[in-house]
């Protein structure tokens, strides 16, 4: 019967070593995935970032009226008074019918 228990008491040894195991790897990965969700919100902040620069730009590019020989600039310029004077149709139908009230 002692020769059970000590078997017993190494199974036990055994069984607490490898779970400490799957617990500190368990946490390792935990900070891994934080570490990984981090970079990938901290790149997100990036993509953002440039990307509102890159729409001051764009705006000023427009708002004075640069690059005006530039092929790119000068279609989306066309685009943009295109749907800038159907914005204005629109708010004028919107306004005449908001009157009719």
């Amino acid at each position: 019967m002692e020769d059970f228990f000590k078997k017993l008491s190494i199974y036990g040894s055994i069984a607490k070593e490898e779970g400490q195991k799957i617990a500190q790897s368990a946490l390792n990965k935990g900070k891994e995935i934080a570490d990984i969700t981090k970079l990938k919100r901290d790149i997100k902040i990036e993509e953002d970032i440039i990307k509102s620069y890159k729409m001051v730009i764009g705006e000023y590019v427009t708002a004075n009226d640069l690059l005006r020989e530039d092929e790119l600039v000068f279609d989306q310029r066309s685009k943009i008074l295109k749907s800038q004077a159907k914005l204005e149709e629109l708010k004028a139908k919107l306004e005449k019918m908001s009157n009719n009230k």
